[in-house]
């Protein structure tokens, strides 16, 4: 299956290109919004590199507090069937122990997130980590993460 995001007139232009090119008979599905970007997931792990260059904590470390403290609460919010299972599988156990799970296992919790969603862990993210003095790259990429936007939603 191929997936294509169009954001401006040349993907569109690709896109019908590609489409022309195409053997037929085949079916199109056309979803609107996007889903969890690439350009989100790169920046995500860019800033727990950048995190943990300036604070000294391992990266797989970062990843998973983020995850844990930032991800999870966005997502029990989101999913009730999610919140459910967590609530009852994981949230009994201490701190330390959710943290290595999710190590651990590679628990998928940004990975469920949509585009909406991914935004949002992103903005905490940064803003969590810029109150403690830690420095984030802002992408030129408006699609992966948009400060100004979430500044105005808030």
């Amino acid at each position: 299956m191929v997936t294509r995001t169009v954001k401006n007139e040349d993907d569109l232009t690709l896109l019908t290109t590609y489409l022309k090119g195409r053997k037929r008979p085949f079916t199109v599905e056309i979803t609107e919004g996007r889903d969890r970007s690439y350009e989100q997931n790169r920046l995500a792990f860019k800033w727990y590199v950048e995190i943990s260059d300036q604070t000294g904590e391992d990266r797989e470390d970062v990843r998973s507090r983020c995850k844990l403290e930032i991800g999870i609460p966005i997502l029990r919010e989101a999913h009730g069937k999610f919140r459910a299972t967590y609530d009852k599988l994981v949230r009994p156990m201490a701190y330390a122990e959710k943290l290595n799970l999710i190590r651990d296992t590679e628990m998928p919790v940004t990975s469920l997130m949509n585009v909406e969603q991914m935004s949002r862990y992103l903005d905490i993210v940064f803003r969590r980590h810029a109150e403690m003095g830690i420095v984030l790259t802002v992408p030129e990429d408006r699609y992966a993460y948009n400060p100004e936007k979430m500044a105005r939603a808030a």
